[in-house]
């Protein structure tokens, strides 16, 4: 792997700890959604966030490797 992979995994890893510590935010009983509370729920999308921008910086650096 080149650094490249590096850096861009270091930005995601930045990215998904800041959105992680807005938790003042998102630490609510209130609204709910499914019976589940907000807090919930910005966990659950915060995984998904979080696999879809790794996958996207393996994609583009595999992409880039292989030119």
């Amino acid at each position: 792997m080149n650094s490249t992979y590096y850096v861009a995994m270091l930005v995601v890893a930045i990215i998904v700890t800041l959105l992680y510590s807005l938790f003042p935010i998102y630490n609510k009983i209130n609204p709910t959604l499914g019976g589940l509370p907000i807090f919930y729920w910005y966990q659950i999308l915060l995984l998904a966030v979080t696999t879809i921008l790794s996958a996207v910086v393996v994609h583009f650096v595999k992409e880039e490797g292989e030119r």
